[in-house]
């Protein structure tokens, strides 16, 4: 009897680590799922997100800057273009610089901080460090 006992309580114990490491295992199992998924999501999501922003940013470009800066030119300064060349020579570094000149404005370029929205700006600036490094001023 105490030999049949002691076997009923060892597939117990067995049974109960069983069912734990079952448990630990679906767990572990989800989580790869969810972190799966994100990564999928946020992948996909960001070329569309680019492509969007890129085109909100050309939009608001000729919705206000084209008048002097038709082609990443500049009819008011003639040596002030949005080339690349040109915007590291007048001190800018990155995309950021030209939304601070966005923001702020300076000389004769006015501030569009009141007149365009955070995302407009950001897409606009991006929009424009991204011509000029890609020399697509036409």
């Amino acid at each position: 009897m105490q030999i049949v006992n002691l076997i009923d309580v060892s597939q117990i114990k067995l049974e109960g680590r069983r069912i734990k490491f079952m448990n630990n295992l679906k767990l572990i199992v989800i989580t790869i799922c969810v972190l799966v998924s994100t990564i999928a999501i946020s992948t996909t999501a960001q070329p569309t997100k680019g492509v969007e922003a890129n085109k909100l940013g050309k939009q608001v470009f000729e919705d206000n800057c084209v008048v002097c800066h038709k082609g990443g030119n500049n009819t008011v300064e003639a040596t002030k273009t949005l080339k690349m060349d040109a915007l590291k020579a007048n001190g800018f570094a990155s995309a950021e610089d030209v939304k601070k000149r966005v923001l702020e404005g300076k000389g004769v370029m006015p501030t569009f901080k009141e007149t365009l929205k955070p995302a407009e700006i950001d897409a606009v600036a991006n929009y424009v460090w991204t011509q000029a490094q890609s020399n697509a001023w036409k």
